[in-house]
């Protein structure tokens, strides 16, 4: 089963409009992935190896050897009595022996084959039923229920399974088995787990009441196919732990690897990081570019250690989703593949605000004082919210300057809500970190902190000292006393002292607010 379970971009799809709705049916997407991982890759110095090992065995007769060698054995077998004792008599069978067993390999590849081309690849729902279909190669048919010939629709589980995942729909047929309605007969069964996207199993759902909406169901049935509340998180971890325990790629991804079934193309890395990488990518499906941030899941361990990466994984994506400012970086998606977990975060065109001073320098006063600016307007717009947001790490690397100008914070990992905070957890960059978010108590002050640590070194190029008070004009002379001030204020290190809102350093930056008393949004227009 695939594990590319996330939160997608809602699929736009008007089932009155379409008159239709099909959807992908995969029984074996999981030996689909592992075929695909090795075939996938061909140019690669694994695989050319692995090619010339074929190569080698065959150009020096190696199953002519080997069916030498157990030719021998037989023989042996013939003329030794113990031997032949022991293989219970396969001297007698010389003839028999191998061709059976090829025999036997030949006709369990062929029962393979057939199980996994007799299911259906596709579902389609319609005005007039419920069909299955097969569609491969030239070859298409389908197994049509109409919904007047519909009894109900249930929902099962085989034995010992508790799983969504596991769980079963059957559409009952009325006529039952050839006209017998005593017999109970369910010609379309589907398996939820054979259906891999959320939007999929929801489009489903509204499927069955727009058309057969008449047709008593089980009450279940809406629990499992509509989209939980929680992100899916706990989906998304039966998907993980349902996934083999093997990770198929053991090195960091190369340009031109795909993921999703192909709908993300790997174009490069953009960094690398504790918890994984981030990879510039494209989607395939309009060929626009996107970064997929990578959380590397841990395979043999505890499962309270897997646990724990997916929730950290999963605490940043809904922390994206809850946010929705065109200063804070847009989740597009996120899923787990290969027991990596990625998050598709849009592409910003541009660079580090530390990238930014260390290919340009230190900033003129005019400038920080721009972009101090911009930065007010994303903390308002965090600590305003309802709990408030403390990101947590607002440095110069989680800070991106685009091309347009705009400024956009990045990396909400480590971000929390106020009312839940964790006490005695340090995270964050130690330069940018007050005391008390050493303590692990940060505080919306917190981040007020971080940003006047920020404005330090847009000013003097390099980080500030961890846990002081800043005064940049010590260092650097023609910075305006009005601005140390400023700085000196937001990096006071008891919060009595340092400034109580963001709003309260707007002000004092000259930051126009708007009628609600909310800085406006700004951005930089000089590029000196």
């Amino acid at each position: 089963m695939a594990d590319n379970l996330k939160t997608q971009e809602p699929v736009a799809i008007d089932l009155e409009k379409d008159g239709e709705l099909v959807i992908r049916y995969r029984p074996y997407a999981g030996l689909e992935k592992w075929v695909r991982y090795r075939f996938s890759a061909w140019s690669s110095i694994k695989a050319w190896f692995a090619m010339g090992l074929v190569v080698l065995f065959f150009g020096f007769g190696g199953p002519g050897l080997i069916l030498s060698q157990i030719m021998v054995l037989l023989h042996t077998g013939a003329t030794n009595p113990a031997l032949v004792a022991s293989l219970g008599g396969a001297s007698s069978s010389e003839g028999f022996v191998l061709p059976g067993l090829f025999l036997a390999v030949a006709t369990a590849l062929a029962v393979a084959a057939f199980r996994y081309l007799s299911h259906p690849t596709h579902v389609s729902l319609s005005k007039t039923g419920v069909c299955l279909e097969w569609h491969r190669w030239n070859y298409s048919d389908g197994l049509m229920l109409p919904w007047n010939k519909l009894e109900r629709i249930d929902l099962s589980w085989p034995a010992n399974k508790t799983s969504p995942q596991d769980s079963i729909i059957r559409f009952k047929d009325a006529t039952g088995f050839g006209g017998n309605k005593a017999i109970e007969n369910y010609p379309i069964q589907l398996k939820l787990g054979c259906i891999a996207t959320i939007e999929e199993r929801h489009n489903l759902l509204k499927a069955i009441e727009l058309w057969g909406g008449d047709i008593p169901r089980d009450p279940q049935l809406m629990d499992v196919l509509t989209p939980a509340h929680d992100d899916s998180y706990t989906e998304l971890w039966l998907q993980a732990l349902s996934a083999p325990p093997k990770r198929e790629r053991l090195t960091p991804l190369s340009p031109g690897a795909v993921l999703m079934s192909g709908k993300y193309r790997i174009s490069g890395q953009l960094g690398v990081g504790g918890q994984g990488t981030a990879y510039l990518s494209t989607r395939e499906t309009d060929q626009s570019e996107v970064v997929l941030k990578e959380f590397i899941l841990p395979v043999y361990v505890d499962v309270n250690v897997r646990r724990q990466a997916l929730e950290s994984m999963q605490h940043e994506a809904s922390m994206l989703k809850r946010l929705d400012n065109p200063r804070v970086v847009r989740l597009i998606e996120f899923f787990v593949e290969d027991h990596r977990g990625y998050l598709v975060l849009e592409r910003i065109d541009g660079l580090s605000l530390r990238r930014v001073v260390e290919s340009e320098g230190r900033m003129s006063e005019k400038r920080v004082r721009e972009l101090a600016a911009q930065m007010c307007t994303i903390l308002t717009y965090l600590h305003s919210l309802n709990p408030p947001v403390v990101h947590r790490d607002f440095t110069p690397d989680n800070l991106i300057l685009g091309k347009d100008g705009i400024l956009k914070l990045v990396d909400f990992n480590v971000a929390q809500q106020t009312e839940s905070t964790a006490t005695g957890t340090v995270v964050g960059k130690h330069a940018y970190l007050p005391p008390e978010q050493f303590r692990g108590r940060p505080v919306p002050q917190s981040d007020i902190y971080a940003m006047g640590a920020t404005l330090v070194y847009l000013l003097l190029g390099h980080d500030p000292e961890p846990i002081t008070c800043s005064h940049p004009v010590l260092s650097r002379e023609e910075i305006s006393t009005e601005l140390d001030s400023i700085i000196a204020r937001a990096t006071a290190l008891d919060t009595v002292k340092r400034y109580g809102q963001i709003q309260e350093l707007a002000k004092d930056l000259g930051v126009p607010e708007d009628t609600d008393g909310q800085t406006i949004d700004l951005r930089i227009v000089t590029p000196a």
